[in-house]
């Protein structure tokens, strides 16, 4: 599993001309704006409303970005965002959509995924939700019941809609237990994630960095493309993260630092560490681990009440070492496949890897003004902010400040396009259109 060097943060870094620095901008931004609730930081800045909070965060960003300039010195700096309409997503839709039974009488419906099965009646103008474990199975076999993608329309999106009274929905929807998690900002949390994004296309010109963001990818789709691209070319590759997920990259030079303790992250044995993680699943994204799997012998157990767990997948490995295999001949391979694209960065498919390395080959932006840092900065903060942003050897133009040398070079010009794009892995789940699904729509539903 991925553990930390146990040194106090570091300070100093040896220096090379040739490094890329990736941040991975939607957790670094996650730190810094939670930061602004922290009791020192509320004693120290009072209660902010929406704009206060804003302003502090923009100057905690930019300060952080110094930070890191002056301790790597990169050559080039990527700030890898997050699409709006991560694939991901259709890949869990299309899965639970094909492989969940739904079960009714006359006034309840019965829906299976994974090993839970949960009640679901109307209460008002909402529903009553009641889990179960998967022997309830055997008790509603009597009762009508279709695959998800049979139900008409309306009932299917209304599963993919349904949460219990903790907050989890019923299906377990990609990332959909990130709703649950408490807001405690004055600023709406959807306005933030938008101004977010557009913060990154800000500042780019300002640091000569490229902002990469493409529709359908998540942030980590584009790390991964980020060093496997450039880490041939540099002498290192940093990539600031606190997203453990990243420890399954395996590529000579590439160091993952993570801005919460201020230590870089290391996984002996990437491969090993991913092949746990597909068979455990990722609680952050809610992924579920394997369903009906026995973690000692990886036999298919119609009964079991529990999915694999971190401890889970190590037994299993060491019992069953090639699991691939195992998931076959028992009869799990479904959705050992469907973690293995959702978790594996090396399944990105191909169109979504084709757009990331179209923006990445994207010319750099041009150097921005750097008149606007008082609208970014609260004011005892920006004598700090040019002073450093000098040291750091960066150029910009101010009518207070003057000019500033800027040293740092530019990305080389974009290669020419390639003629051959790398074939899709197998046993990749292909997201399609659920609006075109099919679905009976005569069947006597209940509500």
């Amino acid at each position: 599993m991925a553990t930390l060097f146990k040194e106090a943060p570091i300070t100093s870094y040896p220096n090379t001309d040739n490094r890329l620095l990736v941040i991975d901008w939607a957790s670094l931004s996650y730190h810094q704006f939670h930061s602004l609730g922290s009791a020192k930081n509320k004693e120290k800045y009072g209660l902010l409303d929406a704009e206060g909070e804003i302003q502090l965060w923009r100057t905690m960003m930019v300060t952080r970005l110094i930070d890191y300039i002056s301790l790597f010195n990169p050559r080039h700096i990527i700030f890898a965002l997050e699409g709006k309409d991560a694939w991901r997503r259709g890949v869990v839709k299309e899965y639970y959509n094909t492989h969940s039974e739904v079960y009714w009488n006359k006034t309840e419906y019965y829906i299976q995924s994974d090993n839970d099965v949960f009640m679901v009646q109307q209460a008002g103008a909402g529903f009553a939700v009641t889990k179960f474990g998967p022997d309830t199975l055997k008790d509603l076999a009597e009762l009508k019941h279709r695959k998800l993608c049979d139900m008409p329309e309306k009932q299917r999106r209304m599963f993919w809609d349904v949460y219990t009274a903790g907050g989890d929905p019923i299906l377990p929807s990609y990332k959909g237990t990130r709703k649950k998690k408490p807001w405690t900002f004055a600023i709406d949390k959807k306005v933030w994630a938008e101004y977010r994004e557009r913060f990154a296309f800000e500042l780019a010109p300002l640091f000569r960095a490229k902002a990469v963001q493409c529709m359908r990818a998540e942030g980590d789709d584009v790390i991964y493309a980020s060093v496997k691209k450039y880490a041939g070319e540099m002498d290192d590759v940093i990539v600031i993260t606190r997203d453990s997920d990243m420890c399954q990259i395996d590529v000579p030079g590439v160091k993952l630092f993570n801005h919460m303790t201020g230590n870089f992250m290391k996984e002996d044995d990437p491969a090993k560490y991913l092949d746990g993680k597909v068979l455990s699943g990722d609680t952050s994204d809610n992924v579920h681990g394997m369903a009906f799997v026995d973690q000692k012998t990886g036999k298919f157990k119609a009964d079991k009440k529990t999915r694999i767990s971190e401890a889970g997948a190590r037994t299993l490995l060491e019992s069953c070492p090639n699991i691939y295999s195992t998931a076959k001949d028992e009869g799990w391979v479904d959705q050992y496949v469907r973690n293995r694209t959702l978790i594996d960065l090396s399944r990105v498919p191909k169109d979504v890897s084709a757009e990331i390395d179209m923006a990445l080959d994207a010319p750099e932006s041009e150097l921005g003004g750097f008149e606007r840092l008082e609208f970014w900065c609260v004011p005892d903060m920006i004598r700090r902010s040019y002073l450093s942003l000098q040291n750091a050897g960066f150029y910009a133009v101010n009518p207070v400040v003057g000019a500033i040398p800027f040293n740092r070079a530019l990305f080389a010009p974009p290669p020419p396009p390639k003629e051959n794009v790398d074939v899709r892995p197998d046993d990749v789940i292909t997201a399609s259109n659920i609006g075109n699904l099919g679905g009976i729509e005569d069947i006597d539903v209940i509500f």
